[in-house]
């Protein structure tokens, strides 16, 4: 037997002229224990109003009386509010259309206390049984809906999202995002409140061993027919650009701003096309949907729009450019041959409202900042000697105890799933320090676990066109196959050597570029090479003129890693336009996928000769893109996503201080019952 609740959970319903299905739909619920069901009712007629009090008085459930439409988000956060009052520890939002029964409740109830943080979802199926709904995705490129997409292998340029119909949260949850978001009416909350709550670090999910029954646009149908209402096409049209104004940087919106025509007729055809044989009624009403929304889209590009009943320290909080400073980990001068570093910052310098600052011990310790950045922690503990590594220890504990006082939250990007070899356990001790007052991980491509339990973001790799683009390239050399990169025992280099000697094709060619880590492995890399002719060795630090002209010439980049995570080789080859051989995993077949068909390669196995002739031979047949797509990693994208996860962490640990202002001075704690209209970007992209 299912031990009682401490709490009960508030089941939360808003009413348009619907009461009679409400009661039919959830009169199961009336018995249940730990249940509370809250109906908000949003004005229609005095007649409605009465029966919704009359149907609560009968089922013992709490009515929220509105005298005028809202709109479904504030109806929500309405009966949100008296489910506080009614002592609830969850809340389960649903559609007046939906079905729960009390098993399914209870399991959704444990489900939200248990995580806190999990924004949670049962299976949506309509009532023949077919699934209407088991998560979603947008695209951010055009706002496309791709629905009933589950939330696995989300593209990467996708964000996942749970239908409004029934949605279970902790009270926590609910409290950290602050409500459903205003400015939507209708449609569309649902998505804004799923990106909300990944951005705070909160997780979507879906139990796919639960279902819940709706009867799909049961209030939004005209009759029987497929034709969905003229307010349905209107406000799916409008708030996809609401949302894109409130939640997108500006070059986003102006893109869904252009396939504007073309979402709204996609919309429009979810009705069905035999319904504009009847009626030009859902055509107007999608026409007028989408001017209204292109009128609040373009106003936000002239004149962002400021959220509602806030003070101005809020507002400048959830501004997506409020003024900040991060200190980087890493000092003003990068070690040659890093390009990353030079990138990153370029990119963020771009980002509005934020401010770096590079690495040193006077700075940590005593100037001002909001956000901590580090990338390699391991290079802030380790001196050329012995004592120099001691000092740099002691700075390093007074640096965490002065962040941890001043409330400074640390954001680590995941370059490395591992702890680097060979380092003493006092690093060890410390490293671990760092990573429990980590307060969001950046991690650089989505095939990346996130710590259990703790908030992350996506912010993908750039690129590297940009900065190779300045050097002079070479044609490309039949049968040419270069290995370039620092050499390490995991890349594999030894086996691709042996591997390529038996390639069979005597014009082919192998050129390996890159300094070897210890004497040991350039040993064994020239011994593998043996007397092969076709075999160049180039062991030593390569310029960056001298890398792009032999990677233009090669025919094919090959990068044997058994161990394969976050390669800047594969994409160094990518920008420039080169193709690659790589070990078949997640990671390479999400990354073939998003730059176009026959740029990636990949192989099972070890690398062998039978694969490196084959990926040549796919690329001789000329079957790819005219260039690898690399929009997604643009170095200015990355540093917007930069600035808003730096945000996301300095919002995660209290009232906001900005370093900009002077130390003594803060902000208003943000207000947890407003809707956060302005959030952040985070997980974007």
């Amino acid at each position: 037997m299912q031990e009682p609740f401490a709490r009960p959970i508030a089941v939360v319903v808003v009413n348009y002229a619907s009461i009679g299905l409400i009661e039919t739909n959830f009169a199961a619920l009336s018995g249940a224990p730990d249940c509370r069901v809250v109906v908000v009712d949003n004005f229609t007629t005095a007649d409605e109003q009465q029966r919704v009090r009359e149907v609560c008085v009968r089922h013992g459930w709490e009515p929220v009386l509105s005298p005028t439409n809202e709109g479904f988000g504030l109806g929500v956060n309405a009966g949100v509010r008296r489910g506080r009052e009614l002592g609830a520890d969850a809340f389960l939002l649903i559609n007046p259309d939906a079905i729960v029964d009390v098993a399914t409740l209870t399991a959704l109830h444990e489900h939200a206390v248990s995580q806190p943080d999990a924004l949670v979802a049962p299976r949506v199926i309509r009532p023949d049984g077919t699934a209407w709904a088991a998560g979603s995705a947008v695209d951010l490129r055009t706002g496309h809906i791709r629905g009933r997409a589950g939330l696995r292998d989300l593209g990467p340029y996708e964000i996942g999202w749970l239908t409004g119909a029934c949605l279970a949260l902790s009270r926590e949850l609910m409290d950290r995002v602050g409500g459903m978001a205003d400015g939507y009416f209708l449609y569309w909350e649902d998505v804004d409140f799923s990106r909300r709550i990944q951005e705070l670090g909160g997780t979507l999910v879906v139990r796919e061993d639960l279902t819940v029954t709706h009867d799909e646009g049961g209030t939004q149908r005209d009759g029987n027919d497929r034709r969905l209402s003229d307010l349905y096409y209107f406000y799916n049209c409008r708030n996809r650009l609401v949302f894109a104004s409130q939640n997108l940087a500006r070059r986003l919106v102006l893109r869904w701003i252009a396939t504007t025509p073309r979402e709204s007729w996609q919309i429009l055809l979810r009705g069905g096309r035999r319904q504009l044989l009847h009626t030009r009624s859902p055509l107007r009403a999608a026409v007028a949907g989408s001017l209204a929304g292109l009128r609040i889209a373009l106003r936000g590009l002239v004149r962002p729009q400021r959220p509602t009943a806030r003070t101005a320290a809020t507002e400048a909080e959830t501004s997506d450019s409020w003024p900040i400073t991060a200190l980087m980990s890493f000092p003003a001068t990068p070690p040659k041959g890093n390009p990353y570093r030079l990138l990153l910052e370029q990119g963020l310098r771009t980002a509005p409202g934020l401010t770096i600052k590079h690495f040193s011990w006077r700075t940590a310790l005593l100037d001002d900042y909001d956000v901590f950045h580090v990338h390699w922690p391991e290079i802030l503990l380790e001196g050329t000697t012995p004592l120099k590594t001691a000092v740099r220890r002691l700075l390093f504990v007074l640096f965490m105890i002065r962040m941890r006082l001043r409330r400074v939250p640390i954001v680590r990007t995941m370059h490395n799933l591992e702890l680097p070899q060979g380092i003493d356990p006092i690093e060890v001790g410390l490293l671990h320090v760092m990573e429990r007052r980590t307060a969001l991980w950046i991690r650089l491509n989505t095939s990346t676990d996130l710590p259990a339990n703790r908030p992350g973001a996506t912010i993908l790799h750039g690129h590297y066109r940009d900065w190779y683009g300045r050097y002079p390239t070479q044609p490309t050399v039949r049968g040419r196959v270069v290995f370039q990169g620092l050499v390490r025992r995991y890349k594999n280099v030894p086996a691709l050597v042996e591997a390529f000697r038996d390639v069979a094709d005597p014009e082919a060619s192998l050129h390996v570029l890159g300094k070897p880590s210890t004497a040991e492995l350039d040993a064994q890399i020239r011994s593998a090479a043996g007397d092969d002719h076709r075999i160049d060795l180039q062991l030593g630090f390569v310029e960056e003129s001298d890398l792009v002209a032999e990677i233009t010439a090669a025919e094919l980049v090959v990068l044997p890693y058994q161990e394969m995570h976050n390669s800047a080789a594969v994409l160094t080859a990518l920008s420039l336009d080169r193709p690659v051989l790589v070990p078949d995993n997640e990671v390479n077949r999400k990354l073939a996928a998003e730059v176009g068909p026959g740029w990636v390669h990949t192989y099972a196995g070890e690398i062998s000769a039978a694969a490196i002739e084959e990926a040549l031979a796919s690329v001789r047949a000329g079957h790819h893109a005219e260039r690898p797509d690399l929009e997604a990693r643009d170095w200015d994208l990355g540093g917007i996503q930069h600035a808003n996860a730096y945000r996301r962490a300095v919002r995660s640990v209290g009232p906001i201080r900005s370093a900009r202002s002077g130390p003594d001075q803060e902000a208003q704690p943000h207000d947890a019952t407003a809707a956060d209209t302005r959030s952040s970007q985070a997980t974007a992209l």
